[in-house]
């Protein structure tokens, strides 16, 4: 003891209190030949301690597998709590690591023991988090979750407002920090981080609205067989997400921003759609008789027409030069309301007919479309085999369309002041191939019979068409000549590959 007070002396005069916590500290760490081991000190993990003599290794193991059990609850704001286990959101404990740490605790003459005698020593737990994991847990709740704001309507045909909801969003990365923070303190919950998404247009908004006036209308038509359910579902799922809609003075309507993602996630079904040429099965299927009937209507309203982009091949359903094509978010339609009132969009999908209209007040324009027929392309023949079907079996897979080259004239007048304002475009809708699918299987059996094929009618377009709306005419009123492609057989007459007679 004496020798120990003298060097204690030597270092308060000659090092100071620096050299003092230096001695103090080797004594603690670093142990002598004459001193005894560590006294016993209390080591808790997660708040159990080891049994005596228990291998480290075992007990890490049963830790860790009675942790991953525990329940974990997330708390949404205005949701009921979402529960799953720590081990569902992908959260473990590194059992390699608590058992090292484990080790280190137990040996009476380890550094560590030495460092906290006689004191009760709590271990961290050595979460692991696997990201992945987490995140497909996420993102399955925010499917489920999210919900995409809705504007406040206005019914054409009740006059009523239906009120405004406003939508919501999953922060997944936030959430997942609060998740991972919460967890790496031994806390049983977290709180999801989600965004309110404001509706553009309240109810409030809508009050008052003039909408006895129809500015510009159109129809077209579908086909109601049960072949054809999953288009006409398609149609009446497009046709609701506009259906109602407000578009004030100098607001541009967006169709793929008001009818989104064509995804299964957000309503739609797969159904026959154009690509290529050719149609071939894609979800969302029929949109495009929505976003073109919706465009006839805005045409005859007279409305700026600010983006919209025609087929890859003529529709039935439609005139060319009226048609729209939307993919989203590739190609998009979009027209501007320039009046001085709110423009409200009725469309309705029901009996075989699609109906578009555009609501205001009392406008006096007339609007006239002229659509020319410039020049006409012959489809091409081919043939696809199919293994499936009997030896020298054909069938009509798609009936050829011609090409067609036409332009097309708006003339916008104003009646009241007698200007007029025309606007000039050109589409092109390349030719669509005649395929034949010709059979290339064994002899047919007794009772085959060849599959029906494509049944769609020659198309026909007349050379020269005029439709004209507005003030003082009931409905629409049309001129028309059929010229060289207008009337029925004039393929054949034109020499062109035919479908095979009935």
């Amino acid at each position: 003891m004496a020798d120990r007070l003298r060097v204690l002396g030597a270092l308060l005069c000659f090092g100071g209190a620096a050299a003092l916590a230096f001695w103090v500290l080797q004594q603690r760490i670093e142990p002598s030949v004459a001193r005894a081991a560590a006294p016993p000190v209390t080591v808790r993990v997660g708040g159990e301690e080891p049994a005596k003599g228990e291998d480290a290794r075992r007990f890490a193991e049963r830790l860790a597998a009675r942790w991953a059990r525990e329940p974990f609850t997330l708390e949404v704001p205005d949701e009921a709590p979402i529960r799953r286990t720590r081990a569902a959101l992908g959260a473990s404990i590194d059992v390699d690591a608590l058992t090292a740490t484990l080790a280190q605790s137990l040996d009476t003459t380890s550094p560590m023991r030495r460092l906290y005698r006689g004191e009760a020593l709590e271990l961290d737990l050595p979460v692991r988090f696997d990201d992945e994991a987490m995140f497909e847990v996420l993102a399955d709740i925010k499917d489920r979750f999210d919900r995409r704001p809705e504007d406040a309507r206005l019914d054409v045909r009740s006059g009523e407002v239906r009120t405004h909801v406003h939508g919501r969003q999953l922060d997944v990365h936030r959430t997942l920090d609060a998740i991972e923070a919460a967890l790496g303190r031994g806390e049983p919950r977290a709180t999801a981080t989600v965004r309110r998404l404001a509706a553009h247009r309240t109810a409030e908004e809508l009050e008052a609205i003039d909408i006895g006036y129809v500015l510009g209308s159109y129809e077209t038509r579908y086909s109601t067989a049960p072949n054809a359910r999953d288009r006409s579902f398609n149609l009446r799922v497009a046709g609701s997400k506009i259906d109602g809609l407000v578009v004030l003075p100098g607001e541009t309507f967006d169709f793929n921003e008001a009818v989104g993602e064509r995804s299964e996630a957000n309503g739609f079904r797969p159904a026959p759609v154009i690509a290529g040429g050719e149609l071939v099965d894609g979800v969302g299927g029929g949109t495009c008789q929505v976003a073109g009937t919706l465009h006839a209507a805005a045409f005859f309203a007279g409305l700026p027409i600010v983006e919209r982009s025609p087929h890859s091949r003529p529709s039935t359903y439609i005139y060319m030069g009226l048609d729209a094509v939307v993919s989203y978010p590739q190609l998009n339609f979009r027209f501007q309301n320039d009046l001085e009132h709110p423009v409200v969009i009725g469309f309705s999908v029901e009996g075989g007919v699609v109906r578009a209209e555009l609501r205001s007040a009392p406008t006096t324009r007339l609007v006239t479309f002229v659509r020319r027929v410039d020049d006409v392309a012959a489809y091409a023949e081919r043939e696809v085999q199919d293994s499936s079907l009997p030896r020298g079996t054909r069938v009509l897979r798609q009936r050829g369309v011609p090409g067609f080259t036409v332009t097309n004239f708006r003339i916008v007048r104003d009646l009241e002041t007698n200007q007029a304002v025309r606007t000039r475009s050109q589409d092109t809708y390349p030719a669509t191939q005649h395929i034949w699918t010709v059979g290339t299987g064994g002899q047919p059996q007794p009772d085959f019979e060849a599959p029906e094929g494509d049944t769609h009618n020659e198309y026909t377009a007349d050379a020269y068409l005029e439709l004209t709306q507005g003030e003082g005419v009931r409905g629409t009123r049309a001129v028309r000549r059929a010229g060289r492609s207008g009337s029925p057989g004039w393929t054949a007459r034109e020499g062109w590959p035919q479908p095979p007679a009935p």
